[in-house]
């Protein structure tokens, strides 16, 4: 009982410092507003967590899991390796707007400059995977470089979140799958082409 308890006061203290985090920042993020908002007192936040780098940190670690089960399952579903690029950057897109913790992670490790240079970490291996592929079945544009796409996608996707931060109502999953859909006409190989 007391460990489930526990655990519960954790899982409240972290959607809370996400929601500070995701709004304030690192630096602006307060420990008091935290505990108020989990329903905690102080000293069960620094149980849990004892600085508030331990917070953030824990909150990193949870949204960047939520990042790489999408990249994941986007990566291994999709058989247009083009196409699984535009999806995993809409299907990030739409992560960051309905999930703060995730939105939180991105924002602190884009302030802290990540463990591994950022929250691009997640993906940006992947893209350039998928885009490789693309090239090996000649069905990206010999005129495009792949790491040029990884580049564009890295640019929709902090863009995206930042974004979010300042109007997070709007649709920038439904706008990335837009952008996609022009890109994809210049990058694709015409049909005609393909050996």
């Amino acid at each position: 009982m007391r460990q489930e308890r526990a655990m519960l006061t954790r899982a409240h203290l972290l959607h809370s410092a996400a929601r500070e985090f995701g709004h304030q920042g690192y630096a602006g993020a307060s420990l008091q507003e935290v505990s108020r908002s989990a329903g905690v007192s102080m000293g069960a936040l620094t149980f849990h967590f004892p600085t508030k780098n331990a917070l953030a940190t824990a909150v990193i670690e949870v949204g960047n899991a939520e990042a790489r089960q999408v990249v994941d399952h986007t990566t291994g579903t999709e058989a247009d390796p083009l196409a699984a690029v535009a999806r995993l950057t809409r299907d990030l897109a739409e992560l960051l707007s309905r999930s703060p913790m995730v939105r939180a992670a991105a924002r602190l490790e884009n302030e802290q400059g990540g463990p591994n240079g950022g929250w691009g970490v997640l993906w940006e291996a992947s893209v350039g995977r998928m885009l490789e592929r693309a090239r090996q079945r000649q069905e990206l544009n010999s005129g495009i470089e792949p790491e040029t796409v990884v580049q564009l996608t890295t640019h929709l996707l902090y863009g995206a979140a930042v974004i979010l931060h300042s109007r997070p109502a709007a649709d920038e999953a439904e706008a990335l799958a837009r952008i996609w859909n022009a890109v994809l006409q210049g990058a694709r190989v015409p049909a005609a082409n393909v050996n």
